[in-house]
């Protein structure tokens, strides 16, 4: 059986793996965790980059919130999460879908969104600024390829 070298993540030790085994890992549920923080990051409509890529080739399957310090806004916000320009949730009113630990429709009400080529998760606001808050988002995701 044909070995291949891999780093495991968290630390630096190499493992020596079969190809069917990297194979298994290469589809295994991975997530990217960001935060949006009013404080930091301000809140006039538009789009905020998070800090952190999803590669190529990811196929996210959940997106899932964490309300921290609740959203405020003095209009109608909505908030949208995005990979590069795709879409990976709904736009939704920033008083109703982010309440307590959520778990977010993907956009389109689709099972699961392709990434095709590396992107950063970015936030969106729409509509009106946000004037406080702080959201967690953890994105599940495997590599397709």
């Amino acid at each position: 059986m044909r070995r291949k070298n891999i780093r495991s993540s968290g630390d630096d030790r190499v493992q020596s793996l079969s190809l069917r085994e990297a194979k298994v890992l290469d589809h295994a549920k991975r997530v990217a965790v960001v935060e949006y923080d009013f404080s930091s990051d301000g809140g006039a409509a538009g789009t905020y980059n998070l800090g952190m890529r999803l590669p190529a080739d990811a196929v996210v399957t959940n997106i899932y919130s964490s309300e921290l310090v609740a959203l405020t806004s003095g209009g109608s916000a909505t908030v949208q999460l995005r990979a590069g320009s795709t879409d990976l949730s709904t736009a939704l009113a920033f008083d109703t879908g982010f309440a307590g630990d959520q778990s977010q429709a993907l956009a389109g009400s689709a099972t699961a969104i392709r990434i095709s080529a590396s992107s950063e998760l970015n936030m969106v606001i729409a509509v009106a600024a946000l004037t406080a808050g702080r959201v967690k988002f953890a994105v599940e995701y495997h590599l397709s390829k």
